[in-house]
């Protein structure tokens, strides 16, 4: 990446981890080109890529621009399909800045400003720690099988069929947000599948345009948003023809480098950077990362952290200067 004023940086961002494929990706350019509509027509009709990308998702899916909408989706869709409104939410967990995702986002300094306004009743629990019986409003827990935005937190191995217990235990849904450690972000295409009653997937999946997704894991979820001839959310932008033509190609290509990735992690590990896959993070200055040529994500609940979340196909000798840049 070259800067304006001639400087090279070396891109451990990935743009927050949406270029996972790399910069201007020659596949993901040639499905661009290769599109004859262009833009969305929201929930009035789907364009033929866009039904090629629901079927190629793992799951049903309603489709979102922003990762907050497919969070926004997942927790709507808990009080659907319970009539209950609470949520419980994990300290450190980052679900969006619109008011719902946010309530359930665990920076204060985020929701304050807005406090009067945020819905709830939002329950907050330690991320990684059994949050015991759920209180009995509780239409869902939401969770993310390691935190990004807080400082790639990775839970215990035991966290989240803990909560999966807890759920069923109160008859609640179990909403997993993997939008930015899902699509192989760390060595996995889908963490959380395994427990999830509702999948948050987002970034990388449009390929460098906005695109995500709520999967429905459990059997049937998607028929509580049939309340009538019309979406009741859905966007303008819903199921873009360009961003759904990437989406495939993501799909087909990020499986292919996953080995690539948990070995880059390996490396990562190594330096002393903790996390999982390319979703890492250690005590530093993004400013002082940035002189020294090195492009990094300001991270942690007070920013002490920088935060890497490179494109997959990162070189080994890449990923060697960046890290001895940084020291």
């Amino acid at each position: 990446m070259t800067l304006a004023d001639g400087r090279e940086l070396l891109d451990l961002t990935g743009g927050f981890g949406v270029a996972a494929l790399g910069h201007r990706n020659p596949r993901i350019l040639d499905a661009w080109a290769e599109q004859e509509v262009v833009h969305a027509l929201g929930d009035l009709a789907d364009a033929e890529v866009t039904v090629r990308l629901r079927e190629a998702l793992p799951r049903p899916a309603k489709l979102g621009v922003t990762g907050e909408d497919a969070v926004e989706i997942a927790l709507r869709t808990a009080l659907l399909a319970t009539g209950r409104p609470g949520i419980v939410a994990f300290e450190g967990a980052y679900h969006g800045t619109g008011l719902l995702a946010l309530a359930a986002t665990g920076f204060e300094r985020f929701r304050e400003p807005f406090a009067p306004w945020l819905p709830g009743p939002v329950h907050r629990r330690a991320y990684g720690e059994d949050p015991g019986p759920l209180p009995q409003d509780v239409g869902c827990a939401i969770v993310e099988p390691v935190q990004g935005r807080a400082g790639s937190r990775v839970p215990p191995d035991s966290f989240l069929e803990v909560l999966r217990r807890r759920c069923d235990e109160a008859g609640a849904l179990l909403v997993v947000d993997s939008i930015y450690c899902g699509l192989g972000r760390v060595g996995e295409m889908w963490p959380g599948e395994e427990v999830a009653d509702v999948l948050c997937v987002g970034k990388a999946l449009g390929g460098g345009l906005p695109l995500s997704a709520a999967l429905f894991y459990r059997e049937g979820l998607e028929d509580a948003w049939q309340l009538g001839p019309e979406d009741v959310y859905t966007h303008t932008h819903s199921g873009s023809p360009l961003a759904c033509a990437a989406g495939l190609v993501v799909l087909e290509e990020a499986p292919k480098l996953l080995g690539r990735v948990r070995k880059a992690g390996e490396r990562f590990e190594q330096a002393g950077w903790r996390g999982r896959g390319l979703l890492r993070a250690r005590e530093g200055d993004a400013q002082d990362a940035l002189e020294r040529g090195v492009l990094v994500v300001p991270a942690g609940l007070d920013g002490s952290l920088i935060q890497a979340t490179p494109p997959f196909t990162i070189t080994a000798a890449e990923l060697d200067e960046a890290l001895e840049k940084l020291g």
